[in-house]
């Protein structure tokens, strides 16, 4: 798989900034096919709050969890400019060093990157929700999607799993042996009860599994999270492991 440089994902993540203070406005109170429940304006909400407390993580050196104060809106500030605050915010944040450490949630990825990363990613996503919203079909970069589908099963699956799949139901007697593929890239996905283990290589190499999923690499992202995208897969093998997966995944990215 192509690495995506650190320059890439703060391309991107400025790129979709824009786009959601773009789409916003116009959308209110619709409803976002993705994230059932939730109107535009929650998905905007969440996504200045997310940019907010995730500042403030790297500035304290620790983590900040959901309803903290830091990301509360100020008195009279309206969502879209609690977003353009927000997002003022979490650039001056990232767009520094990526080598330079800071503190994150994944242990052996202690540097700026991973933020850069995490938040063209967050951002990707919501931007994805928006267009869905307003009736757009979105367009996703290879590079970025792939990028994106190796975050979720090389970073949230195997670190987010044990922590959150309790409370989530995860039971455990849970399996999971699944291949995630798209072209060359290939990532193999053993999972019992709340513990993964998740292995990047080729498709050419990837041993056998009970179940595997397969194509391009935006369906396959959109997939993961939960945001459509089947209608472009291939799926084989084993439903019940296919069905499994997606409860991890649902586990794993809440």
């Amino acid at each position: 798989m192509e690495t995506i440089e650190p320059a890439r994902h703060l391309k991107s993540l400025r790129s979709d900034i824009a786009r959601i203070a773009q789409l916003a406005p116009g959308l209110g109170d619709d409803p976002v096919p993705g994230c059932p429940g939730w109107s535009a304006a929650d998905v905007v909400r969440h996504v200045a709050e997310v940019y907010l407390r995730q500042a403030a993580a790297v500035r304290l050196g620790h983590r900040v969890p959901p309803g903290d104060p830091v990301a509360a809106p100020q008195p009279g500030e309206e969502v879209l400019d609690l977003f353009d605050r927000a997002s003022a915010c979490i650039l001056e944040t990232v767009d520094a060093d990526p080598h330079r450490e800071c503190w994150t949630w994944a242990p052996t990825s202690g540097r700026l990157a991973f933020w850069q990363r995490r938040m063209a990613q967050e951002t990707l996503v919501h931007r994805v929700d928006l267009e869905q919203a307003a009736g757009i079909a979105p367009v996703v970069a290879p590079d970025l999607a792939a990028d994106g589908v190796d975050e979720v099963l090389t970073v949230f699956v195997p670190l987010s799993l044990p922590l959150d799949g309790p409370a989530q139901g995860v039971p455990d007697d849970l399996e999971v042996s699944a291949t995630v593929s798209s072209g060359e890239d290939a990532w193999v996905v053993e999972v019992t009860g709340v513990r993964a283990e998740v292995t990047r290589t080729s498709s050419p190499l990837a041993p056998p599994t009970a179940a595997s999923v397969e194509g391009p690499p935006a369906a396959l992202l959109l997939w993961l999270w939960g945001r459509d995208g089947e209608g472009e897969l291939a799926f084989d093998g084993d439903p019940a492991h296919v069905s499994a997966l997606q409860r991890v995944l649902a586990a794993s990215t809440q």
